[in-house]
């Protein structure tokens, strides 16, 4: 069996070696002193409260949400209550309430509701999935912010569903549009095993889906760095994450049957996955092309007020259609016959594109404003690194053997993914997507933020995006 080649459980010792890695930066001192993965963790939360400096005199903070969990025949938050409670914890719960749609979305009415709740000596306790946990982590950020002090903050975890768990950032809804704003580090990571196992399933896929992104953001960041438009990347994600592909189809078996060994890989390779996007200062280790396009299609339903489809699980098909979008760059584009002063659109004209595609979805302007802000700034870079793009042009081959050691087939996304039992097309996914509002993600994602992709390449190359949606959503009926 493959072995991950940095176990986060191993305590100081993880973190002694990941600090030898080119492009560790040397500032961060074992920034989460506790990350643990085991059966019956949920009883040594006391144990990992105290050690990060909770005081059982003061109130502790649980943030959660409305949804019932279960673990093990019962009801988890119960479980956890019952056990916190009789170990003489003042718990205040500060839970989250859902909206229209059903459900919680991280935005700063929740975040401020969080920090509105906390008191000087506190400690915050956050009970959920990502969702939960980028609201209790930003709120605990805006607190120190504001008052100064740091309260001890530690995540325990109920499903293998995203990276937020040991993440210093959190996407945030601002205007409608998803947002990575900087935050803090859990100082702790509760893991446990049987609560991770008997959380619906649907989230346990789409933790697979979200680790597979990198099949698309690893070429994305590099693709950035050669054309000169992002100076912060280094392999340190990479090495981090280890032989990803391999390990997920491993225990995909394991996954699927909730098997506790593979239930401990899962949340090591996600936790691996915050850190990853942390300690290089950045989500975009994790978050290429793919993740953009699952944000446009959060801010159609955000606007609509519709629910959202699982995220991971969104974000497992938009990585479906990136690697599609690689191989089918990588074998056709030929530098040679490109007339690269036609790449360079000017400001206005692509202002005025923005504003009209993202006034389809939202006539109010609020989001085409937000877009074009973040926007603006990437293009005025591309501009100003036209050299840059020129080199690697020159060099291509080497350009493109490099892209393609990044990134895989779709074939080989989508054998994981039916290994996990995880949706393989839009209409599987809970709420389905229909053809037109995946359409308009795949055409405008890069029109989104301000970080360069491939999707940015099609666009100034001209390339014929229409014909490559079309072969996409083939392979999805």
């Amino acid at each position: 069996m493959t072995q991950l080649p940095y176990d986060p459980a191993d305590g100081p010792k993880f973190w002694e070696e990941i600090r030898r890695l080119p492009g560790f930066p040397l500032q961060e001192t074992m920034p989460i002193k506790h990350m643990i993965f085991e059966s019956g963790a949920l009883f040594r939360s006391t144990e990992i409260l105290q050690s990060v400096g909770a005081r059982k005199d003061k109130p502790l903070v649980i943030v959660m949400d409305e949804t019932p969990k279960r673990r093990d025949g019962g009801d988890l938050k119960e479980q956890l209550l019952n056990t916190l409670r009789n170990d003489g914890w003042h718990a205040q719960l500060c839970i989250m309430p859902s909206d229209e749609s059903g459900q919680v979305h991280t935005d700063m009415p929740h975040i401020h509701m969080v920090q509105k709740s906390l008191s000087p000596g506190c400690a915050v306790l956050s009970v959920g999935s990502g969702v939960v946990t980028d609201i209790a982590k930003h709120g605990c950020f805006l607190y120190q912010q504001a008052m100064g002090e740091q309260v001890p903050f530690v995540v325990y975890q109920t499903a293998n569903s995203v990276s937020a768990y040991t993440s210093n950032m959190s996407p945030t809804f601002v205007d409608g549009v998803k947002r990575t704003l900087d935050s803090r580090y859990p100082d702790a990571l509760i893991c446990d095993l049987e609560t991770l196992r008997d959380a619906p399933m649907e989230m346990t896929v789409g933790g697979v889906g979200d680790m597979l992104a990198v099949f698309v953001s690893f070429p994305d960041w590099y693709l950035a760095h050669r054309l000169g438009m992002d100076s912060t990347y280094s392999e340190l994600a990479k090495n981090l994450v280890g032989p990803l592909g391999d390990l997920l189809m491993e225990h995909a078996e394991g996954i699927r049957l909730g098997k506790l060994e593979s239930v401990a890989m899962l949340a090591k390779i996600i936790a691996l996955g915050g850190l990853a996007m942390s300690l290089s200062h950045a989500t975009t280790p994790m978050s290429g092309f793919e993740h953009v396009m699952s944000h446009v299609l959060d801010l159609q339903a955000e606007i609509d007020h519709a629910p959202l489809a699982v995220h991971g699980s969104q974000v497992a098909l938009a990585t479906l259609a990136g690697a599609e979008m690689y191989r089918r760059f990588l074998s056709d584009f030929e530098p040679a016959e490109l007339n690269v002063d036609s790449c360079y659109p000017s400001m206005d004209s692509m202002r005025q594109r923005i504003e009209s595609s993202f006034a389809q979805i939202d006539p109010s302007g609020k989001a085409g404003a937000e877009c074009w802000a973040d926007y603006s700034q990437k293009l005025e870079k591309w501009h100003a690194h036209r050299k840059d793009f020129e080199s690697a042009l020159k060099d291509w081959d080497s350009v493109r053997a490099h892209l393609a050691a990044e990134t895989c087939p779709p074939e080989t996304i989508r054998t994981i993914l039916q290994a996990v039992d995880a949706p393989i097309r839009w209409s599987q996914l809970n709420p389905p997507i229909d053809e037109h509002r995946a359409r308009f993600a795949f055409m405008h994602a890069s029109l989104m933020r301000k970080r360069l992709t491939l999707g940015d390449i099609l666009i100034f190359t001209d390339w014929d995006r229409e014909a490559l949606w079309n072969t996409i959503w083939k392979a999805d009926v």
